[in-house]
């Protein structure tokens, strides 16, 4: 049989698209064998294998602003603009989120971190909830808005800047066949400018392997995402990303949040069929 593997992108609030599709999953009883997710893509991984679907919208649509993890509340509340124990931590009680769920899933699953000495992806999984809780908030602390998480002595940040789409990941676990959830609209790259890498440089002047790796991005960036296109005409992959415009990476405009999760959710919908005999048939 086959082993079908799911990849999720990050990218911040653009994440509710991927919440939007996985929720889809979720409803029509779509297991992977195999995820992997990195940044926002980390959050959805608890919500998908957890099949937590109140966690996975509520997480990212706050009804009420006093609930956001990010913004200037959240700033005079905690000293910090993006507060992610808010969301590994407190949306985990407030959204009843059931860590037996997650713990006893027969999917397997990974998130990425980045290395801050080595400037290197690694890929973490537990079998502990307060740990995993820690690797999320690893692969989703945004350089430069949240300070890094300390794991086994190492400092780590967003896994995005050193593996933004975990696609050779996934092949490596021994995928055969993959779907990827892509948070932008064919043609929309990932760029880090040059006033970004000059604060940057002050930042990480310590982790020159980093600062590397955040110079590298925009490129692997790119190459990921032909990487992608060239597996979906050979038949291997099947990508779902927006078709209309994705929210900011911190958007907070609930409207235009929840056009972006049912756009998910629509997009993915739109696959099922394939996805199914993905899952029942040998290559």
């Amino acid at each position: 049989m086959s082993k079908v593997g799911l990849v999720l992108e990050g990218g911040g609030l653009r994440g509710v698209f991927t919440g939007g599709a996985i929720c889809c999953f979720i409803d029509k009883n779509i297991d992977f064998d195999y995820v992997v997710g990195v940044s926002a893509g980390a959050c959805n991984t608890f919500g998908y294998v957890g099949k937590q679907r109140e966690y996975i919208r509520n997480s990212m649509i706050q009804s009420d602003p006093a609930n956001a993890f990010f913004g200037v509340r959240q700033m005079i509340d905690s000293h910090k603009y993006v507060d992610l124990d808010k969301v590994f931590y407190e949306y985990t009680e407030l959204y009843n989120y059931d860590f037996n769920d997650f713990m006893n899933s027969k999917i397997a699953w990974e998130m990425v971190v980045s290395n801050l000495e080595t400037g290197q992806a690694e890929y973490m999984h537990s079998d502990d909830p307060d740990r995993c809780r820690l690797i999320g908030k690893a692969s989703c602390s945004i350089p430069g808005l949240t300070a890094p998480v300390e794991l086994d002595g190492q400092l780590y940040l967003d896994g995005g800047v050193c593996d933004s789409i975990p696609i050779v990941r996934a092949l490596e676990q021994g995928c055969d066949k993959l779907c990827i959830i892509l948070t932008r609209k064919k043609g929309n790259y990932s760029r880090v400018n040059e006033l970004s890498m000059a604060i940057f440089r002050k930042l990480y002047a310590d982790y020159p392997n980093f600062l590397d790796a955040l110079a590298r991005r925009t490129k692997l960036y790119h190459d990921q995402v032909d990487l992608a296109e060239e597996l979906e005409a050979q038949g291997r992959a099947i990508i779902i990303r927006p078709t209309m415009q994705e929210v900011g990476r911190l958007e907070s405009d609930e409207k235009e949040l929840n056009l972006a999760y049912y756009h998910g959710y629509t997009k993915a919908k739109e696959k099922l069929d394939t996805i199914r005999n993905w899952l029942q048939k040998d290559i």
